[in-house]
């Protein structure tokens, strides 16, 4: 019983903290919608818009690597010891040792990158049909948003002491305000004359806002600074040895989106500026759903493994699997289902063309089947990590990029950009087959057959979505003339009902357990509160 109990109490937990993360990330994420809708209305899908996403790839990149996991999953386990251990104050000497590191490397690349980002931008975007002026205002606006890079990694190490406690409300508040600081700062920027790059200054802004958010929580967990490197530290070494390999493995994603652009960049104007946008919808749900899981199921992992319990290490990961694909696959089937009155009604509005719907909408549909893929890819990696295997989704990763680099070299030939979200979401899978496969053969059976039978009745309940989604478009359209931007929302409020109704519908009808689980735990919740 006693063991029993602990397992429902960690998978309590697991929920509480993938909920936190849910909410914030989804705040974040719609912040970052709104951020890519406003550049869009007041840029237009032009040389402006195009050189910001292009200036932008780099601390994206960073901010996705470092801040979404690539520091945290190689501080955690490292940490996390020190904690089980009761030796926090060596912890923090570690701690301490890896912020010191980081400032010092990272202020060297800042400056190289600042100084060479003409030489460097050649190598991840094509401007031979964007002309002089895409290229010198790429380079400007990438020189402003370098600054950036500095804190991001600040805040890495910050969120991974946070999540070796379990704490995953600062890291999660610092990326909604990371987003606000963007559209607040460039829309005061713009009216001062600033135009776009207004909106590169409040990516350093931003980021500055999310690293002082997570000041003041690590000093209430006891985190005592203290100055000095030592490269002889049991912990720092420990750390590099993980961290290398894992900056590869959470990074791959973010690469094969450079690949992308790469490519994308040389079809022609705005289609770097339509990729982007397609491509910030379909990681939404890997954002909000994906990752967030993944992110919060890991310190679970690492205390399961390193305590010896196996089995209910390998019930984190059926568990976190299942959960992701209960959540994206129905939001996968939604967004292809309603990608044309989607498109229109987020950005068919100020400088935006219209004529730019259709064509975003298929290039929408391309990458958004990719989103399953890329997010259970997350939970898959954190099972890896939470046994300090790196060796194998490295070769993996690289593996990937170098299928993702040859797929989009081929399908950009015969499809145009897009083939570039059929590369893309092809990857997505290759990762997430191999990656299933080669943890099968490193921990043995982790419950395969519960995950396929669960994903069974979640493919039939999100395909039964997305038919009523799209019966529901001809008879909405009838009664809701599309010309008007007030009727373009009340459409797709009404289609994100139905779908939602009905996804659920059918969750109950199938009795799948995940929305169970998930219905029992606000019930606990709630019944405390009322109690």
């Amino acid at each position: 019983m006693a063991s029993e109990d602990k397992k429902k109490k960690a998978a309590s937990g697991v929920i509480k903290a993938a909920t936190i993360m849910v909410v914030a990330n989804a705040a974040s994420s719609i912040l970052g919608y709104v951020r890519n809708i406003l550049i869009s209305s007041k840029f237009g899908m032009g040389i402006e818009s195009d050189a910001y996403y292009a200036a932008f790839t780099i601390p994206d990149l960073l901010y996705s690597i470092l801040v979404g996991g690539g520091l945290s999953s190689a501080f955690i386990p490292v940490f996390s010891a020190y904690i089980n251990e009761k030796r926090e104050k060596e912890g923090y000497k570690m701690a301490s040792i890896i912020f010191n590191i980081v400032m010092v490397v990272v202020s060297f690349f800042c400056v190289i990158g600042i100084i060479f980002a003409p030489q460097i931008l050649p190598l991840i975007v094509q401007f031979d049909k964007g002309g002089p002026e895409f290229f010198h205002l790429t380079v400007k606006l990438t020189r402003i948003m370098f600054f950036q890079c500095f804190f991001m990694c600040l805040t890495g190490i910050c969120m991974g002491i946070l999540q070796a406690y379990k704490d995953f409300a600062p890291p999660s508040l610092g990326a909604v305000f990371y987003n606000v600081a963007i559209i607040v700062v460039g829309l005061v920027l713009l009216q001062m004359g600033f135009g776009i790059t207004g909106f590169s200054i409040g990516v350093v802004v931003g980021a500055i806002v999310n690293f002082a958010i997570q000041i003041n929580p690590i000093r209430k967990k006891g985190f005592i600074y203290s100055p000095g490197i030592d490269l002889r530290h049991e912990g720092v070494r420990k750390f590099f040895r993980l961290f290398w390999p894992m900056l590869l493995g959470v990074s791959v994603s973010q690469l094969n989106l450079i690949v992308n652009r790469y490519f994308g960049s040389g079809e022609g104007e705005s289609v770097l500026s339509s990729m982007q946008n397609a491509q910030s919808i379909m990681q939404l749900p890997i954002n909000i759903f994906g990752w967030s899981v993944a992110l919060s199921v890991f310190p679970t992992m690492v205390e399961h493994y390193g305590g010896g319990d196996v089995d209910s290490y390998k019930a984190d990961i059926s568990m976190g699997v299942r959960n992701v694909v209960f959540l994206t696959l129905p939001a996968t089937a939604g967004i292809i289902a309603m990608r044309v009155p989607l498109i229109r009604a987020m950005y068919s509005q100020g400088e935006f063309d219209p004529e730019h719907v259709p064509m975003l909408a298929t290039l929408l549909m391309f990458y958004s089947i990719g989103i399953v893929g890329y997010s259970v890819r997350g939970v898959l990696l954190q099972g890896f990590y939470a046994v300090q295997e790196t060796v194998t989704p490295v070769k993996i990763n690289i593996f990937i990029l170098l299928l993702n680099t040859v797929l989009c070299y081929i399908l950009v030939y015969f499809a145009g950009a897009n083939g570039l979200g059929m590369a893309y979401s092809a990857a997505g899978f290759a990762s997430m087959s191999l990656l299933a496969f080669f943890l099968h053969r490193k921990v043995g059976q982790i419950r395969g057959r519960e995950i396929l039978f669960s994903c069974f009745k979640m493919l039939i309940a999100s395909a039964i979505m997305a038919a009523t989604i799209m019966c529901l478009i001809p008879i909405l359209e009838n009664i809701f003339p599309v010309e008007r931007k007030l009727n373009q929302l009340i459409e797709i409020m009404i289609l994100f009902g139905a779908g939602i109704v009905s996804y659920l519908v059918m969750a109950i009808v199938l009795r799948m357990k995940e929305l169970t689980v998930v219905l029992e735990t606000f019930g606990r919740k709630f019944g405390r509160k009322k109690g």
